[in-house]
């Protein structure tokens, strides 16, 4: 499994195959070869798309993404990839409602998101506030939970408020 935790400044500037290279992915990748995993251009891509659009990326975003850096990948292959990475712990896939699907790197600083299913408002949620539930997890059930990127859904503050007045 990849372990994050390493200075984000270390690695800015790092070239590959002449081209910039983020230090989030260059992590990624120096830990992926660390572990054996084979990087063929296509992972590479990917995974540098994902550091730089900085994530909540649908698979047609990701392949837009790619088109435009001149790498024509169909879909299949950039999710065979992304499933990959989800394997290795590398990036979450979240249902962010509205049958769309975001897969992100699992970074450092993670978050979740609370979805209005009135407005369809997103909201960003600490990932400490689940701190509590995985203890109970492992406590009550000996399960070590993966909670990388979760959506919850509900109606939020603006969408209650206007459902009290028409009640």
């Amino acid at each position: 499994m990849l372990k994050a935790g390493y200075d984000r400044g270390q690695l800015d500037g790092i070239e590959w195959t002449g081209k910039r290279v983020s230090s989030e992915a260059e992590h990624v990748l120096a830990s992926l070869r660390q572990q054996g995993e084979r990087i063929t251009i296509q992972r590479r891509e990917v995974i540098e798309a994902l550091s730089r659009d900085g994530g909540h990326l649908a698979i047609d975003d990701l392949h837009g993404a790619l088109v435009r850096r001149g790498l024509d990948l169909n879909e299949p292959t950039i999710y065979r990839i992304l499933q990959w990475l989800k394997d290795l712990c590398v990036v979450s896939q979240t249902d962010l409602g509205g049958n769309r699907v975001v897969y992100q790197m699992i970074g450092e600083s993670r978050h979740h998101h609370l979805v209005c299913l009135n407005c369809h408002r997103v909201i960003e949620m600490d990932d400490r506030l689940l701190d509590d539930l995985r203890a109970r997890l492992r406590q009550d059930y000996g399960f070590e939970p993966r909670i990388d990127h979760m959506a919850f859904f509900g109606l939020c503050s603006d969408c209650q408020a206007a459902l009290e007045t028409h009640t």
